[in-house]
């Protein structure tokens, strides 16, 4: 390379530098620093943790606890105050603003809310509950439906009429089995010489188990 692109090279740089210094003043005109306090309008009290921001950007920040603000905003930008239960507020900064610093209180106006009508009925009196109660007829409720599905003898006759299950059936084969495999090659014992046996069968007649219901 030789020296007459050498210095091509430098005095492109040094222009754009000086483009980009241009530009960066001639921005920096444009910023200001923006600082207030957001109030109530009725009340002139602080709004704490309002949402500030840039209106068309995600530039922005909160009122702290006691209401204050400050960040760097165009003179050109709008500015949206919104916080939850007041009305949100597009605010512009005057055109004669002098300087890179203004301060101002911004004003937020309660917002309203229109509510269906309700009908307030005081609780009835003791009489009252007893004439309705006593004069309703009330619907059968599930415990009652329970109950009445759990009686008794209509239990006794779906338990007469039921057949034996597979593992019912299967549990008799398999005790009958059983039975043979352990009186293998000697007599098995005849049930009714059996003592323990007629006492058992003793014992039920006198509690009446074996009484036909």
């Amino acid at each position: 390379m030789n020296k007459l692109a050498v210095i091509v090279v430098i005095l492109m740089a040094f222009l754009g530098s000086t483009q980009h210094l241009k530009a960066q003043t001639r921005n920096d005109s444009d910023l200001v620093q923006f600082t207030g306090f957001v109030v109530s309008l009725d009340s002139a009290k602080t709004i704490p943790f309002v949402s500030i921001r840039i209106q068309g950007s995600r530039r922005g920040t909160y009122s702290d606890m006691q209401g204050y603000f400050s960040f760097v905003a165009k003179k050109s930008d709008v500015i949206v105050f919104s916080s939850i239960g007041f009305e949100p507020k597009y605010y512009t900064f005057p055109k004669d603003i002098k300087g890179t610093r203004f301060k101002t209180v911004v004003t937020l106006a309660e917002d309203t809310f229109m509510l269906a009508e309700a009908v307030i009925i005081s609780h009835p009196t003791p009489e009252q509950l007893d004439y309705m109660f006593s004069r309703v007829a009330l619907p059968d409720d599930g415990y009652s439906l329970a109950m009445q599905n759990l009686r008794q003898k209509p239990l006794s006759e779906m338990a007469i009429n039921m057949e034996s299950d597979g593992s019912e059936n299967a549990r008799y084969r398999f005790n009958d089995y059983a039975n043979k495999a352990y009186y293998n090659g000697q007599p098995q014992p005849i049930p009714v010489l059996d003592i323990a046996a007629w006492s058992k069968f003793l014992k039920s007649l006198e509690k009446g188990d074996l009484k036909r219901k």
